[in-house]
């Protein structure tokens, strides 16, 4: 447990921000169509412009009928309302303005923008955005991505 002089300090933001995108398909899209859509011409038109305005790592999470229904598994009194979002998507960066800038680039604008009508849900889809702290990565124990602090130890 954190003493009280810890837990009475704020904090200072990560040193990276986590825009979250639970998504909808499109309606009368299939799950494999949208996923395809996704994985074949989606990707492929946004990973480069991502790395050119410095976008540090995206993710998407296919959450498919196939995987929602493995939640069985794991239903506890705790774990037990899923999620009906067909995906979440994951953009980690560290400047809102370069983020804002691949939003401004007008390739984005003639080929990204409108291709969000042909797969996604976008009355739907909600979004979020955060500070990311990591604990774990590929197994190993970690104080965050890059926190500028130590972790809390007891």
């Amino acid at each position: 447990m954190a003493s009280a002089d810890q837990t009475s300090k704020q904090l200072p933001p990560s040193k990276y921000l986590c825009l979250t995108i639970l998504g909808f398909r499109k309606p009368g899209m299939s799950e494999e169509a949208y996923r395809r859509h996704m994985i074949e011409v989606s990707a492929p038109l946004t990973k480069d412009l991502m790395a050119k305005y410095g976008v540090k790592r995206w993710t998407v999470i296919h959450n498919s009928t196939e995987t929602k229904s493995l939640m069985t598994h794991l239903y506890d009194r705790q774990m037990s309302n899923i999620a009906d979002y067909d995906c979440f998507s994951q953009v980690v960066f560290e400047s809102l303005e370069h983020y804002k800038k691949m939003k401004d680039d007008p390739w984005y604008k003639q080929k990204l923008f409108g291709d969000h009508e042909n797969f996604a849900d976008t009355k739907r889809s909600v979004m979020t955005i955060g500070w990311i702290e990591e604990w774990l990565n590929d197994g190993e124990i970690r104080e965050s991505m890059d926190a500028p602090w130590p972790s809390f130890k007891v």
